[in-house]
């Protein structure tokens, strides 16, 4: 199996278990909060599948991937230490 296949298979499995654990506890967490939550996910595979993508395309994708983990890295950092 190529590293592509296998990062798409992980980002797959992670948000279906996402779902079902959504789905198993929502008796402990608001309409609200699962809302929220799925939505962060979604958008976080979204993010991940495109990053998958465009490292996989070229060498200027790899470069991409490589400045948008940096902004996703100081903004948590700024979100953490702010």
């Amino acid at each position: 199996m190529s590293t592509h296949k296998l990062l798409n298979v992980i980002g797959l499995v992670t948000i279906v278990s996402v779902i079902i654990y959504f789905m198993a506890y929502n008796h402990e967490y608001s309409k609200d909060k699962i809302i929220s939550g799925l939505i962060f996910y979604l958008a976080a595979t979204v993010i991940y599948f495109l990053f998958v993508y465009l490292y996989h395309k070229s060498k200027q994708g790899q470069k991409l991937v490589l400045y948008g983990l940096g902004i996703i890295t100081l903004i948590l950092i700024f979100l953490i230490l702010g």
